[in-house]
């Protein structure tokens, strides 16, 4: 009996072997397919089922590296078969546990959600047991507790790739979280792999407000870069720590707006902790909810420091898409300080602060190259310009001619006219759709655009008269033009609030004409 045990031994030490030895690369399967061979030959002899099982197993993992998925199924449900007919089960379960992972992997890959879920839990249920017994085996072919411990991990693996698919984020958050945990604690990891999955999943956890534990996700993953290696990967750390931390400040302007900023439920979800790496050198931060418009502020800095450190390896040339989300990451961020800055002056200052920020780069970028990053820069400014005008507008209480502030009413004057430019552009960029494309959406941004324009022109003020009365000529025609548009081009869609301003324009715009030629 013992010899018997000692030449099935060797024959799972040969299988193995083969498994991982290399194959050249016009017979890629040719180690795997000696394995099959020799499995087979020993699957013809053998009649106990606890040697049938793991027989089968050997050949459902070969199988399924050289692609034949059919036959790999076939032979982990014979395995399942043959361990089921074993009266003392216990020395086997290891491979139970692997044949739970490998039919619910098919399962799932074959879109048989529930029954792959239900044999990944069975996985799971098993793994969690024998991880609590320490579990020993009574062969040293059949791998002991490591292979108990490699089973795990793939099962938590298995069921964050299933919930993933299934689109249940929670789960799918949760067992990548515990895989990455498993990874990192019996050192299996892979450095790619893990600092992805820290990124990835930081930004689920920001997005459901648990910003304490995103950010604790990028320092770890951090933390695993070698000193002087990895400077994209860093940079990115850099990136993603910056982003986590003006979401939070995004969401501590709203707390406070709406003036909840004490309620002390909320440092419970910001700084919940689902995830403990148990890192000395890695402290789980605490975040602090913002009180006030200075805390808010301080929050800026923070991540701008660390948005600057990511710009400095994320240059134009070569990272167009890393350097433009960052920009437009500060650039949202100061948006959010002119919700809480109350002088106007600074609001300003801080609305032309986005504008310098994104101006430079639209004429670096190539047009056609980068053209769906060209026309989001393209939308964003003319925002801005027109958000700056009106703003300058209505606090410089401009009366025709006259102005409080020539200054005021000079950087109005500039900001409207490039947000004429702005939308001219859009409209152009829009227009090279081809007409089968073009929906609703299409016809609403024209619609907005030439109305943006027209509303534009009409606030300008120039010293001279006659240049004031040829804009609100402009603006008028504008109107006239937009509202025949929509009457003829785009009257199978709903216009009519657009529709009336344009009327109304049209009637108001020829007195106020006339109001100024002959004043």
């Amino acid at each position: 009996m013992q010899n018997k045990h000692y030449d099935f031994e060797h024959l799972i030490i040969q299988v193995e072997y083969l498994y991982s030895a290399w194959s050249p690369s016009h017979k890629p399967h040719e180690m795997k397919q000696k394995a099959i061979d020799l499995l087979n030959q020993h699957k013809e002899k053998t009649k106990e089922y606890h040697l049938l099982g793991i027989i089968n197993y050997y050949l459902g993992l070969n199988y399924l590296d050289i692609e034949d998925n059919s036959q790999s199924r076939k032979h982990m449900s014979q395995s399942l078969n043959d361990f089921s007919k074993v009266q003392n089960i216990y020395p086997y379960l290891q491979y139970v546990q692997g044949i739970y992972n490998h039919l619910g992997y098919f399962a799932i890959n074959s879109d048989k959600n529930e029954d792959g879920i239900a044999l990944l839990a069975k996985a799971e249920e098993l793994g969690l047991f024998l991880m609590k017994q320490n579990f020993q085996t009574k062969f040293k072919y059949q791998g002991g507790f490591q292979k108990v411990s490699d089973h795990y991990t793939i099962t938590l693996f298995y069921l964050a790739q299933a919930y993933t698919k299934l689109g249940v984020k929670d789960k799918a958050a949760f067992y990548c979280g515990q895989t990455m945990l498993r990874q990192y604690k019996t050192k299996t990891f892979e450095l790619k792999d893990i600092c992805v999955n820290c990124i990835s999943l930081s930004e689920y956890y920001s997005g459901i407000g648990f910003f304490s534990q995103a950010f604790y996700l990028l320092q770890i993953g951090e933390s695993l870069l070698p000193a002087g290696r990895k400077h994209k990967f860093r940079a990115t750390f850099h990136m993603t720590q910056g982003k986590v931390i003006s979401e939070f400040l995004v969401y501590s302007v709203a707390k406070l707006k709406s003036k909840i900023h004490e309620d002390p439920t909320i440092l419970m979800v910001i700084n919940k902790q689902v995830l403990d790496f148990e890192l000395n050198d890695v402290k789980f931060i605490k975040f602090k909810n913002a009180q006030n418009y200075e805390e808010v502020k301080s929050q800026f800095r923070q991540a701008n420091t660390l948005y600057k450190k990511a710009l400095s390896y994320f240059v134009l040339d070569g990272f167009v898409s890393e350097h433009l989300q960052i920009l437009h990451d500060q650039s949202h961020m100061y948006k959010q300080l002119t919700y809480l800055e109350k002088d106007i002056n600074n609001v300003i200052a801080l609305v032309e602060k986005r504008r310098d920020l994104l101006t430079p780069i639209i004429n670096q970028i190539n047009h056609k190259a980068y053209q769906n990053y060209y026309e989001k820069l393209l939308v964003e400014l003319a925002e801005i310009n027109n958000e700056l005008y009106d703003l300058i507008h209505s606090f410089n209480s401009i009366d025709d001619m006259t102005s409080k502030n020539k200054k005021l009413t000079e950087k109005m004057n500039t900001a409207a006219l490039l947000t004429i430019d702005g939308y001219k552009q859009i409209i152009k960029q829009l227009e090279l759709l081809d007409a089968k494309e073009r929906d609703q959406s299409w016809y609403q941004s024209i619609v907005t655009g030439q109305f943006n324009i027209a509303k534009a022109y009409s606030k300008i003020q120039p010293k001279e008269k006659k240049q004031k009365v040829e804009y609100l000529v402009q603006s008028l025609q504008v109107y006239r033009n937009l509202l025949k548009y929509i009457k003829q081009e785009a009257n199978q869609f709903e216009f009519y609030q657009e529709a009336r301003i344009c009327q109304e324009m049209i009637e108001l715009l020829p007195t106020k004409i006339d109001k100024i030629n002959y004043s």
